[in-house]
């Protein structure tokens, strides 16, 4: 195990390369907090995670609020689970790269300017960023927590925290479909 902590993305590139390298074992990752969570790969796939007392995409989300932590692989053969809640999609791509989605990674296209131009007009106050978390929560899952803190953390002008956060989309026509969904729930909140 190494000793120091460092910060989640370093111990989550550790993993994608286990993936990549089709390991098989447990990768146990500790926090500072003093939490521990424990993923499963089988043929570098991620079987399931346990983080604390939860369970796969429930776990996922509890991991994404990490910032630091350390970890270490032990090797060894895995057998197939039924799992009863299997890991989603979303929380599998955040687990194996999603974590270093950016606004550089994928460039939605724009959104209609006029429409632009009449929501920025209508947004600002403290509700703000709940309203687009509960919107991102439907489109990403458990992650959408961790890519609103950085988009948030990012930027101050909602226009580009939204097009941060729809970035992440793997294709434009649902990116197309979150800032379309977002413009429009900002109206509503406001």
């Amino acid at each position: 195990m190494v000793s120091e902590f460092r910060p989640l993305i370093s111990v989550l590139r550790e993993l994608k390369t286990l993936a990549q390298k089709k390991a098989s074992g447990f990768f146990f990752i500790a926090t500072e907090s003093n939490h521990s969570s424990t993923i499963r790969l089988r043929n570098g796939h991620i079987e399931d995670v346990v983080f604390s007392r939860y369970r796969n995409d429930e776990a996922v989300r509890y991991l994404s609020k990490v910032t630091t932590a350390r970890a270490r692989f032990q090797p060894g053969a895995i057998s197939a689970t039924e799992n009863k809640v299997p890991l989603s999609e979303a929380a599998l791509q955040w687990l194996l790269g999603g974590f270093e989605s950016g606004p550089s990674a994928r460039q939605p296209q724009e959104s209609k300017p006029a429409a632009s131009a009449t929501i920025t007009t209508k947004l600002g106050g403290p509700g703000q960023r709940e309203i687009v978390e509960k919107v991102a929560l439907n489109f990403f899952g458990p992650i959408a927590t961790l890519l609103c803190d950085e988009a948030f953390s990012a930027s101050s002008d909602i226009e580009r925290v939204l097009a941060q956060i729809a970035s992440n989309m793997p294709t434009s026509e649902e990116a197309e479909r979150f800032l379309a969904e977002a413009h429009a729930t900002l109206v509503i909140g406001k």
